[in-house]
């Protein structure tokens, strides 16, 4: 009974994490319309340069949200089948995949933070120090996420948490 409870309340949370991906599509799919327009209509700067990179970004989100999705699903409720690279064994190498989402995903929002650096001249507001504190923070989060990655290295070797069937939550 708690089983079935507890494969309903991940089951839903997967279901939000899918609608979610499906959304983040759909708003990265609203903005390269905008920017298609707005080269239709022959306005191409760095604006609309800037604009991609955040699509891109937005696409990788939208990814990355259904692979955790799809990896949550394979852990416990049901066996997702997924190519070879994203078949989740047990949850540290699903949140280690997630870390690696997060990691690219910071990097596309700091080089877009960066590219305020061109605009320094025509504004005040872009401030380099508080880039240089976003760069250190990227750093030290990254270097956090490498670690965490590390550390959990032993277990593809070793013992598994479970089968990747939803086996795990029945003998519990």
């Amino acid at each position: 009974m708690v089983v079935g409870f507890l494969r309903l309340g991940i089951g839903c949370g997967a279901i939000g994490l899918g609608v979610s991906g499906l959304l983040t599509f759909l708003l990265a799919a609203g903005r390269l319309s905008s920017v298609i327009n707005e080269l239709r209509q022959g306005q191409f700067g760095f604006s609309q340069e800037l604009e991609l990179i955040g699509i891109v970004d937005l696409f990788l989100l939208g990814v990355g949200i259904l692979v955790i999705a799809a990896g949550i699903v394979s852990l416990t409720i049901t066996r997702v089948i997924m190519p070879k690279g994203l078949q989740f064994t047990d949850l540290h190498h699903l949140k280690s995949t997630f870390s690696s989402f997060l990691i690219l995903i910071m990097a596309i929002l700091y080089l877009e933070s960066l590219s305020s650096l061109r605009s320094l001249e025509s504004t005040t507001s872009s401030n380099p120090i508080a880039l240089l504190y976003a760069g250190l923070g990227f750093l030290a989060v990254t270097i956090a996420l490498v670690i965490f990655q590390r550390s959990g290295s032993h277990h593809k070797n070793g013992s598994r948490g479970g089968t990747g069937s939803g086996e795990e939550l029945s003998h519990g």
